[in-house]
């Protein structure tokens, strides 16, 4: 039977919990980092020739994937995919958003073993793998 005191408790327990987890979530997102991170995307977004650049490999990589699959994959044609793999992260757009993003990743890894630490839980292998690493 559950008693009242014990409902009083994890209501609270997840009042608290919810209240810690927006905190978080708020100083995280006023980060440097992760401004920066969003301002690199938005860059990144909002650069035509980049998107084309990244449009072009992604069409090439579905192709040879489908080669691939029926084994008729020719090393040239892995050669060009590479080639516009080059190009994309030739665009000062793409390298800053890449820089971006592992610094913000980075630091959502520092956080993850911060939470790891102070519950006695490693959260980065419990939660599996993720865009933060």
């Amino acid at each position: 039977m559950i008693t009242k005191n014990k409902i009083e408790i994890e209501i609270s327990t997840e009042l608290e919990l919810s209240n810690a987890i927006r905190d978080f979530t708020n100083a995280l997102v006023e980060t440097t980092h992760y401004k920066n991170y969003e301002s690199a995307n938005e860059s990144f977004q909002n650069d035509p020739e980049a998107q084309k650049a990244l449009q072009e490999y992604r069409a090439q990589a579905r192709d040879l994937q489908t080669k691939q699959m029926f084994n008729t994959i020719y090393q040239a044609e892995q050669k060009d995919l590479e080639q516009l793999w080059i190009a994309f992260q030739g665009f000062k757009s793409v390298q800053e958003f890449f820089d971006a993003q592992e610094e913000f990743q980075s630091l959502c890894r520092e956080c993850a073993q911060v939470i790891s630490d102070n519950c006695g839980l490693d959260y980065a292998t419990s939660c599996g793998a993720s865009c933060c690493g």
